[in-house]
């Protein structure tokens, strides 16, 4: 878990870094930013994978249950949610989908359930 915990450091360093540097405007870029940027995004992604794939192989299969109904969920939020919202935008309805809405909510729906088997079931 220290060496998770020393990647996404340094992963979440590099990313924010890249991130502060894009909110002053892409006139103002250094010209390795956009570099720096995309290596801390891949270095994210392969952290988030490594990550969860440590944790996965080291917990019971309890847990790997609590996760599965928490992501399961998750993906269904997000599979109705998503296309719902697009299609009431083509009908006119409402304002067009906001993608971080539909990927907060999807993710605060499997934090939910998989609170929910914690308590239930510990």
């Amino acid at each position: 878990m220290g060496w998770l915990l020393a990647l996404g450091f340094i992963t979440g360093g590099v990313a924010g870094f890249a991130l502060q540097v894009s909110d002053d405007g892409h006139a103002n870029w250094p010209a390795w930013a956009p570099a720096a940027g995309t290596v801390g995004v891949v270095l994210v992604a392969i952290s988030v994978a490594y990550g969860s794939w440590r944790f996965f192989v080291s917990v019971d299969e309890v847990e790997v249950a609590d996760n599965l109904w928490g992501s399961l969920i998750g993906f269904y939020v997000y599979a109705i949610l998503f296309p719902a919202w697009w299609a009431t935008y083509k009908l006119g309805v409402i304002a067009p989908p906001n993608d971080w809405a539909v990927f907060i909510t999807a993710m605060f729906a499997a934090l939910i359930v998989y609170g929910y088997r914690k308590v239930r079931y510990s």
